[in-house]
């Protein structure tokens, strides 16, 4: 090869790899006309998809939580009034023996649904293949929509310990992925650190790329390790801040939920009964036309949505999308039609 022709391929590789570093742009038109999926949960209004820590100190019963979320996910049960959506689980309780979580489950006394709960004891690191294990596993069992991870650390490689910033927000960044690309959440336990913080979520063990990476983090606090009261702060990228006041039940081995804001539960199961008492008697169970069209016809029925924007009430109505259809079999799909958003709702029954 002369190097006329070396030096050719080298531009030619050299404007390849420009090529193929330019951004990929949308318009803001083309954004805002886009139909995207709504936002999935795995326990409505609280637990969305996504990547979370559930962070606490040792002992404080975060491991209760999570085997307590788990069971309510995987029989399709209710935690603190909050529906969870049915679903399989994958447990990796990675400080665990099948004798204390055999003992653990029974104490929940979690008997239907334990089919739907996958256990794995034992998990090589990040850094050496957990990942690949993960998605191999997700892609055998495709209706597992929560992963529980107990505890972060064991899954953590010394590779991400050399920058712990930049290694907290590589490690999150891997996990994210797993949650978006499955279309699931994946709920990682940890512990928070001692001392003085501002707040609940500066608690939480690691550097701020590993609480600010994630879509979402739940802390569990005491004001002494032996109280059987706690504080939990949710703090979600996508949904509302929630502060719940619990309380551990020895004999039933749940957190309780001392307090409840039933102003803001009562509001979200007013406006999805609006919407599944409209389309049972609309003839057919079938209905077509704009948000606010639909806005008007129901704020006559119902008085709370009379504060309602046609805006709110879209993206309300896009936000309540799989818990019309997973817990009241109301089907909600949108499009445009002639420069409008369209919507079409069917009552389905549930399944």
């Amino acid at each position: 090869m002369n190097e006329l022709t070396a030096n050719m391929k080298t531009e030619e590789a050299i404007k390849e790899k420009i090529k193929e570093s330019r951004f990929e742009s949308i318009n803001g038109k083309d954004l805002m006309e886009m139909d995207l999926p709504p936002l999935h949960y795995t326990i409505s209004t609280i637990l969305p998809h996504g990547f979370f820590i559930l962070a606490g100190g040792a002992k404080v019963g975060k491991s209760w939580l999570a085997e307590q979320i788990s069971y309510a996910v995987a029989s399709g049960g209710q935690i603190w009034g909050y529906q969870a959506i049915q679903s399989e689980v994958l447990y990796l309780g990675l400080e665990d023996t099948v004798t204390r979580l055999q003992s653990r489950f029974e104490m929940l006394e979690a008997y239907e649904g334990m089919e739907n709960i996958h256990f794995v004891l034992k998990a090589n690191s990040i850094t050496s293949g957990v990942e690949e294990d993960i998605r191999d596993y997700l892609t055998q069992h495709p209706n597992i929509k929560l992963v529980v991870i107990d505890t972060l650390q064991h899954i953590r490689g010394n590779e991400f310990v050399k920058n712990i910033y930049a290694g907290d927000v590589e490690f999150t960044n891997i996990l994210r992925q797993i949650s978006m690309e499955f279309d699931l959440t994946i709920l990682a336990l940890t512990h928070t650190n001692k001392g003085k913080h501002d707040d609940d979520i500066s608690k939480i063990s690691g550097s701020e790329g590993m609480a600010g990476g994630t879509d979402g983090n739940w802390v569990l606090t005491k004001s002494k390790r032996t109280d059987t009261r706690a504080n939990l702060t949710i703090s979600n990228r996508d949904t509302e801040a929630f502060e719940f006041a619990l309380e551990f039940d020895k004999e039933s081995c749940r957190w309780n939920k001392l307090t409840r804001d039933e102003s803001i539960v009562n509001e979200k199961e007013r406006f999805l009964h609006a919407i599944v008492n409209f389309i049972k008697a609309e003839e057919a169970h079938h209905w077509e036309g704009t948000a606010t069209e639909l806005l008007i016809i129901l704020q006559a029925r119902e008085p709370i949505l009379v504060s309602y924007s046609a805006a709110v009430f879209s993206k309300s109505l896009k936000a309540a999308q799989d818990s019309l259809r997973e817990i009241y079999g109301v089907s909600y799909v949108s499009a445009f039609h002639n420069k409008k958003k369209w919507i079409t709702l069917d009552y389905i029954e549930v399944k």
